[in-house]
């Protein structure tokens, strides 16, 4: 696969380029020059495959790398995932079943099998291209699951964040997989959602990496042009704003929410009371954003709610919403 930037489309660069840097030397994010397309066969043909084969098959198509299923499996772990169904055609798919219980470890790992350079951390595209691979995964696993049937769209609730797991939503859609609306949480302060819901976007209150990824979003949404606007409005620390025309093709397939810590807590002890089932604060609150989703719009498709982080790192404040004690509340992670 070739790879241009957000300020040149015409110019092709290599895997190597896209793998060994953020920014390109015209200032610009790397950026698939032609997604790989798959299409309702492929996708159905997903079932037969394993976790780790369909993530390595992805990442083939976008490093040109010969991973296996295997290589995969020994990399992040045999059952680096699990989707666990709970009441309201919600799903939730653990991704920190591995030593270190948190998304990271599958990123830096499979990196380490992909990128031959020593010493060096995974690019933005990179971890993008990861939790595309792993939606593509996640779709066979709940296929085999028979949590839903081949070619039915499921609703993705993730966190903000870094906007890498939002952007692979949106990526993976336009590859072909099944998704439905892209639900992004953040907390009270979160810029995204004045973004996508005002077009207007504070660029010096938020992280580069931040930055980087809405930076992807609207040179895949509004074009080269815009896209180099609204770095050249970020390196000034001023604020960013689309018009009303471009709003719609900017948002469109997201729903942005905003849900603070005392209701994270809150759905944790819900969530605890009537499925048995123990949320980590991030992902509780991505359950808030869902809620606030289906609240507004009145529909109830079925929803991936990804849950990157062990509930162990958050003991003391989920023991403090459910009144369980540590013994039963490891118990209830181990199961």
């Amino acid at each position: 696969m070739l790879y241009v930037t957000t300020r040149d489309n015409k110019d092709a660069f290599t895997v190597h380029k896209a793998l060994t840097a953020n920014v390109a030397a015209d200032g610009g994010l790397y950026v698939p020059f032609r997604l790989p397309a798959y299409n309702q066969e492929e996708v159905a043909n997903l079932k037969e495959k394993s976790f780790g084969q369909v993530v390595a098959d992805v990442l083939n198509q976008f490093y040109g790398s010969h991973l296996s299923g295997w290589d995969v499996e020994l990399a992040v772990g045999k059952n680096a995932s699990k989707l666990t169904t709970m009441n309201h055609r919600i799903v939730v798919a653990e991704l920190w079943r591995n030593p270190t219980g948190k998304f990271s470890y599958l990123v830096d790992n499979l990196f380490n099998c992909v990128c031959d350079v020593q010493g060096q951390k995974p690019t933005t595209w990179f971890i993008v291209s990861v939790r595309i691979a792993v939606l593509f995964g996640l779709y066979a696993v709940a296929m085999q699951q028979n949590v839903i049937e081949a070619g039915q769209a499921m609703d993705i609730a993730v966190p903000v964040n870094d906007f890498s797991a939002p952007a692979a939503g949106y990526y993976a859609r336009q590859m072909g997989l099944p998704i439905g609306t892209i639900i992004c949480t953040g907390d009270e302060n979160s810029a995204v959602w004045d973004l996508l819901h005002r077009g207007t976007f504070a660029t010096g209150s938020v992280s580069e990496s931040l930055l980087l990824g809405i930076e992807r979003l609207i040179f895949s949404t509004l074009g080269m042009s815009e896209a180099e606007k609204f770095r050249s409005v970020a390196e000034k620390g001023r604020g960013y704003s689309v018009s009303e025309e471009m709003l719609p093709a900017l948002n469109e397939g997201f729903f942005c929410a905003v849900a603070g810590e005392s209701r994270g807590s809150n759905i944790i002890n819900s969530v605890y009371r009537s499925n048995n089932y123990i949320l980590e604060p991030e992902t509780a609150v991505c359950v808030g954003g869902l809620q606030d989703y289906r609240a507004r719009i009145g529909e109830s498709a079925m929803t991936l709610v990804l849950a990157e982080n062990t509930p162990m790192d958050a003991a003391k404040e989920i023991m403090a919403s459910t009144g369980l004690t540590f013994e039963k509340l490891v118990a209830l992670v181990k199961m």
